[in-house]
């Protein structure tokens, strides 16, 4: 009989695994976030089946102290001092204010599964870090406003003395009572990629942003939407006839009768169109990144869904996303799929037969697998094989 030991756990500390512990077993096998090692026990470890399926293999010292954070960490000054030798793990971002130089230098080593958002200065202090994402830095000195930051007349109200603030993404100055010149009058400036301003206040605002700032001029009473849209009678209700957005500008059948309203339209995104406002929609006049001709209905989240004959044509143009198993009747015929069925994404299996298959796949993005009826995918293998004695250990720490 096989002598098996399985280990769940979150933290696995195998710093100090024992050489009698690993010669007791004919397999270890090691399921973790993290699995901690020193330099000998690696080497110990080596010289046994020892399996490891581990986001993060960490060698340290045995004297050394994980200090793990899930989420969003943000480091001060002043902020409390690491005990001892300890390294900082952080799954999410790491948030690190001005003067923290000392604090950082305090940890033997830093992971860092997300993103870094530092000042400028203190990026070196991350030359040796292991950062799994993304370094963002910002210029020293700034206060540190949201990514896409709007300005409106509070923000004069609020804006402190002589500051240089920062926007990571842009700066939206789209309203006549900002108050540019009370805002130079303080001092005020700016440090943002790019500047979106009304025609009449351009000249006021770009003397309080950086020489290096993108500024894209958008003519007077034209609105932001932050976000992805679809154009109808409620848009334009909510925000006028001249449109800036921040996202996918949907075209469908909601949209035909306003397409005439429109006075002008900038998409900083795709401009998704529905087949059957193709023709319609052609005479728009706007600016976007893609045109891209998607469904007029989408099925999504589904964890079965059978499509037949009916589904495909009362649903014009039919878009099936994010569902576990897809199943194409038999009864329908490849030409209406083709005509109807315009993608499958990200499925996980989709079962059709011989006949179907080619359009199946022309119409398939991301599926995983595609199978003729009665076929099934493969089981997985249960976690106990036979001829195996298993010992399981489930914990959110393990010190093997």
């Amino acid at each position: 009989m096989k002598k098996v030991f399985k280990i769940n756990a979150e933290i696995c500390d195998a710093r100090k695994v024992q050489e009698e512990t690993l010669a007791a077993y004919d397999e270890i096998r090691i399921n973790s976030v993290i699995v901690l090692v020193s330099p000998a026990a690696q080497a110990l470890l080596n010289k046994y089946p020892v399996s490891m399926n581990a986001s993060a293999v960490l060698e340290t010292e045995e004297d050394v102290q994980l200090s793990m954070v899930n989420g969003r960490h943000v480091m001060e000054p002043g902020g409390a001092l690491p005990e001892g030798k300890s390294y900082l793990m952080v799954n999410g971002m790491l948030d690190v204010a001005p003067g923290c130089e000392e604090l950082l230098k305090r940890y033997v080593g830093i992971t860092v599964n997300g993103v870094v958002t530092c000042p400028k200065s203190l990026a070196g202090c991350f030359a040796k870090a292991q950062i799994n994402g993304k370094l963002e830095t910002y210029p020293d000195g700034c206060i540190r406003l949201r990514g896409t930051t709007v300005l409106d007349r509070t923000f004069r109200l609020r804006a402190k003395e002589g500051a240089k603030y920062y926007a990571a993404s842009r700066v939206v100055a789209l309203d006549g009572d900002i108050g540019f010149d009370d805002l130079a009058a303080k001092g005020v400036t700016f440090v943002t990629p790019k500047l979106l301003v009304w025609e009449s206040l351009c000249e006021k605002a770009v003397r309080l942003f950086d020489a290096e700032t993108d500024i894209l001029v958008l003519p007077d009473g034209c609105a932001l939407v932050n976000d992805d849209a679809v154009l109808n009678e409620n848009l334009l209700r909510r925000y006028g006839d001249k449109l800036y957005i921040n996202g996918d500008l949907t075209v469908n059948e909601e949209s035909r009768s306003v397409l005439n309203s429109v006075a002008f339209l900038k998409v900083n995104g795709d401009l998704r169109v529905t087949k059957a406002m193709a023709d319609a929609a052609a005479g728009l006049k706007a600016e976007y990144d893609e045109w891209k001709i998607v469904a007029d209905r989408v099925i999504e989240d589904r964890g079965k869904i059978t499509v037949d004959k009916a589904l495909l044509e009362q649903a014009g143009t039919l878009g099936i996303e994010d569902c576990g198993r897809v199943t194409i009747d038999p009864d329908v015929s490849p030409e209406l799929i083709r005509e109807k069925l315009l993608k499958i994404k990200d499925c996980g299996s989709v079962f059709c037969t011989a006949e179907q298959r080619a359009v199946i796949e022309q119409a398939s993005q991301k599926v995983g697998r595609i199978l003729e009826p009665g076929q099934e995918p493969k089981k997985e293998e249960p976690e106990e094989k036979e001829g195996e004695e298993v010992r399981k250990v489930n914990a959110d720490t393990y010190v093997l």
